[in-house]
């Protein structure tokens, strides 16, 4: 049946099925491989899940967590494990001090990343960690994905220097000039608008500082006014809501105001939108064997859209790789492969296939007889 179907239409068969799905479509043949592996196709297949959800009325949010999302201002002790950010079906996480994980739990491919070089003194504070505030996301412009870390030089000090690191470069690297703010609540960047997001304070002054991620520039956002019902105190967090950056109280967050940022203006935000909405959280998993962790994500809870889980990273199963150099790879193969050769490419690989069977069975026939009594068999 496949073989009296183009490969156009094959491709948007495939672009249609599960991560689980495309990765047993892999073993297929050759030029599914490539076609799977290749960028464009990985992009494609990215672009349907998320208008998937999109296009679903009851779906508020993918999101991606720990087994338990509260307390997660618990950062500061080294030997937890801490999400730092999702984007695109690619985790980060720190699973000690500056040590970072890049997964894909969907496909279970793993990067250790190396460390920072900024090693600051915090001897003030024993057994905590010190990366002071993180994130991670997608440079569009450089279709690159950044881990974000900031560091203090001592923990009293009020300004902040971040560094950056790249899947392509691999590299750690200085942001500009010190910031001259220090991270109030919530450690993690939230990832909203190609940007990170933290909560910052210099003195009294409180504010919301935005990185992006493409120009690597630093952006003050203003909070909420007293006008607009907002008063600032230590509960509040910010997360994502209908895709909007939100600033809500982690005390209560089904019961309290929210805010959410809308043409760049705050505004009040309706919770009755979120009646007949529900949020599905991921959650992380692993296991050992042969002291060797595998790291994947379970089916999916749901959750109100508008509880808890609004602090936690976005989430989608994607087949992005944290290996930027094999999506390059594949890029090339496909490349090189002319318009209408695919089709060409699977028949050369199946008649192979059949080729290497009946030679296997005539090799085998032969073993059976002594080798004085075989048949004679041209192979």
């Amino acid at each position: 049946m496949a073989a009296e179907l183009s490969f156009d239409v094959i491709e948007q068969l495939l672009v249609r099925l599960d991560v689980e799905d495309l990765i047993r479509c892999k073993s297929v043949c050759k030029s599914w491989q490539s076609l799977i592996s290749c960028p464009r196709f990985v992009k494609a297949h990215l672009n349907h899940a998320y208008d998937n959800d999109r296009h679903n009325p009851q779906l508020g949010h993918r999101r991606f967590a720990m087994s338990g999302i509260t307390n997660v201002d618990d950062w500061l002790y080294m030997d937890d494990t801490h999400i730092v950010g999702s984007c695109d079906g690619l985790v980060c996480f720190s699973p000690e001090d500056v040590e970072f994980v890049v997964i894909n739990p969907s496909t279970r491919e793993e990067k250790k990343l190396p460390n920072p070089p900024f090693r600051p003194n915090m001897a003030e504070i024993i057994m905590t960690r010190e990366v002071v505030c993180w994130g991670f996301g997608y440079d569009s412009y450089a279709d690159d994905y950044k881990l974000v870390a900031g560091f203090r030089q001592t923990y009293s000090k009020k300004r902040t220097r971040f560094y950056v690191l790249s899947l392509k470069s691999n590299i750690w690297r200085v942001i500009g000039e010190e910031v001259m703010y220090r991270c109030r609540e919530g450690i993690d960047g939230v990832l909203c608008g190609g940007a990170l997001h933290w909560f910052m304070a210099a003195a009294k002054k409180k504010v919301i500082i935005s990185l992006d991620l493409s120009k690597e520039e630093f952006k003050e956002i203003s909070l909420p006014t007293e006008d607009e019902g907002y008063k600032w105190n230590g509960k509040h967090r910010l997360g994502v809501i209908e895709e909007c950056l939100c600033i809500y109280s982690c005390r209560s967050p089904l019961s309290t105001n929210k805010w959410v940022m809308k043409n760049n203006k705050w505004q009040l935000y309706n919770d009755h939108n979120c009646e007949a909405k529900y949020d599905v959280a991921h959650h992380l998993t692993g296991r050992l064997h042969s002291s060797i962790h595998y790291y994947s994500h379970d089916d999916g809870t749901r959750v109100p859209c508008n509880g808890d889980y609004i602090r936690a990273s976005l989430f989608i199963k994607s087949l992005v790789s944290p290996y930027p150099h094999l999506n390059n790879y594949y890029e090339r193969q496909t490349r090189n492969t002319k318009p209408g050769q695919e089709q060409e490419v699977n028949k050369s690989v199946e008649s192979s296939a059949k080729g290497n069977n009946i030679r296997k069975r005539k090799r085998n026939r032969c073993k059976t007889y002594p080798k004085h009594k075989r048949p004679l068999v041209w192979i």
